[in-house]
């Protein structure tokens, strides 16, 4: 009949509404559920880590993580509070050592801020940075773009050592390697590199340094960026020295602000020392023989700032052209050095079987896998400095002179 129908489409079309409401009232209580949330006051942002070898278990893990400043310390009350927590655990593993700093923590430990890798000498040399690498590339917390260090002694004491002029030392050594050539070196690169054939691994050094006290409460010791540790199949080979860290800029990075300083001509006491204003160089392989030579051309335009050398003023031709060559002479004899130390420890940080790969093709495919152990330790290579003086002018010698150069009787 047609007044049930019209009463039957009534109670259709209510249990529809109600359904509807249901529904809105469910999705409303899912939008505002809070299961999941993460609150400031539940987590820790480590910025640093470190990595040495245990004394009593294989490997001892240290967390650099700022301490939460509280209200009445942000109003200058209360006592006096580390900034940092600086925290190590000792495990067979990395993980295992990471999990027991957890269980020490109150907070939840997130990686996503993590700045700088500490690897121990001693860690690097036994057991080989392999395990690190892997942790860190498999962690979906820390960033590609963290920089790694290799520390020259304990990793942990970096992370300990009060920093200059940063509040905090994983952002210490971050603005040291930036202002050290620009030679932005992140694990990024360190991962690339050690998945290439053509490339080796190497890493920045730093290390602890002993600091006079200039006032009392100065801190005893600073750390320093010391030089370049070249790795061999994840095994630390070789440590360099500052020198060395220079070279690497000049090949993956920018020399802009680095010095060359050079002894004088025969006939004149003292040293002569130029800042590099730009710089370049080229890599050119070339077939020699039954194999293949390369070429490192190096030209770069600097800026006399000292000389003790008595050989006139830079504004004459003659005088101008022999610092150009004395300032080349070193810089050629500090690059060939360079090279022939990365030959001797079989590594190649600057890539040369990269050029060897790009210009001869199908003989690198033929050797590859005998280029990195075999051929390039012997391979042949020429280096050629230029040097060009730009500002002329300058004094010959300091406007006053040190006690050194007055005891020697150089002025």
């Amino acid at each position: 009949m047609p007044g049930c129908d019209r009463g039957r489409g009534r109670v259709r079309r209510r249990a529809r509404w109600t359904a509807l409401v249901a529904l809105l009232v469910f999705t409303a209580a899912l939008l505002g559920g809070c299961w999941s949330r993460v609150e400031l006051n539940d987590i820790a942002l480590v910025l640093g880590l470190a990595v040495d070898l245990g004394e009593e278990e294989a490997v001892r893990v240290t967390l650099h993580v700022p301490r939460p400043v509280a209200p009445q310390q942000a109003a200058g009350l209360g006592g006096a509070q580390e900034p940092v927590w600086v925290v190590a655990r000792e495990a067979g593993s990395l993980s295992d050592a990471l999990a027991l700093i957890r269980l020490a923590s109150p907070r939840r430990l997130v990686f996503h801020h993590l700045r700088v890798v500490l690897i121990g000498e001693e860690y690097a040399r036994r057991y080989g940075i392999g395990d690190v690498l892997d942790f860190l590339a498999t962690n979906q917390e820390i960033r590609l773009t963290a920089r790694p260090f290799l520390v020259e002694g304990r990793a942990q004491e970096v992370l300990e050592t009060l920093p200059q002029l940063r509040a905090l030392q994983p952002f210490n050594l971050t603005g040291i390697q930036q202002a050290k050539g620009r030679t932005d070196w992140r694990l990024k690169d360190l991962l690339v590199a050690r998945a290439s054939v053509t490339h080796s691994v190497w890493i920045p050094t730093v290390r602890v340094i002993q600091r006079p006290a200039g006032t009392p409460h100065s801190p005893l010791t600073g750390v320093e960026l010391s030089g370049v540790a070249l790795f061999r199949r994840d095994y630390l080979q070789r440590i360099l020295g500052p020198p060395a860290y220079q070279v690497i800029a000049w090949f993956l990075g920018d020399p802009s602000g680095f010095t060359i300083t050079a002894p004088c001509p025969a006939g004149s006491h003292g040293t002569i020392s130029a800042t590099v204003l730009t710089g370049r160089t080229r890599v050119r392989p070339r077939w020699e023989g039954d194999g293949i030579a390369f070429r490192v051309e190096v030209s770069t335009h600097v800026n006399v700032m000292r000389s003790e050398c008595q050989i006139g003023e830079l504004k004459d031709a003659p005088v101008r052209e022999l610092v150009e060559r004395i300032l080349a002479e070193d810089l050629h004899e500090r690059v060939e050095q360079f090279i022939r130390i990365t030959q001797e420890s079989v590594t190649d940080p600057v890539g040369f079987g990269k050029y060897a790969q790009m210009a001869f093709p199908q003989y690198y495919k033929r050797m590859e896998d005998h280029w990195g152990e075999q051929l390039w330790p012997t391979t042949p290579v020429e280096v050629v400095a230029r040097v060009t003086v730009d500002q002329a002018g300058l004094v010959t010698g300091p406007v006053h002179p040190t006690e050194r150069e007055l005891r020697e009787g150089l002025h």
